[in-house]
């Protein structure tokens, strides 16, 4: 990826992050945290990846952020000197959830051999 597109997508994920927290006024989306942004060359689709506290609430707060898309997206071009302002698409981060399955599975496979040892 080119420094251009880092720097993009870095405003971009600070600006959907600042503008969730200070204008949109909805208690129901909780805990929310913008992980990345993963913006086209073509400047057409930004993939906004989110993450959650509480994961049982992924669909809810994506169904609120799709429908405060258009709210957001003229927001963020009020803020931010783009030639193009990309389509905001917001995506379920799962990452921490997988990593913390992947950690937990190590975990078991450790306690396995060591159990396996302590019997031999």
């Amino acid at each position: 990826m080119s420094l251009r597109m880092e720097k993009v997508n870095s405003e971009l994920r600070k600006q959907i992050m600042e503008i969730i927290q200070q204008e949109v006024d909805d208690p129901n989306i909780g805990i929310l945290s913008i992980t990345r942004v993963d913006t086209t060359a073509d400047l057409q689709e930004s993939k906004v990846y989110f993450s959650l506290l509480d994961e049982n609430q992924y669909e809810r707060v994506q169904r609120i952020l799709d429908a405060m898309n258009k709210f957001i997206r003229a927001t963020l071009g009020k803020r931010v000197r783009i030639k193009i302002l990309p389509q905001l698409r917001f995506i379920p981060d799962d990452t921490i959830r997988y990593s913390v399955d992947i950690n937990a599975r190590i975990e078991e496979i450790k306690r396995e051999e060591d159990e396996k040892k302590a019997h031999d």
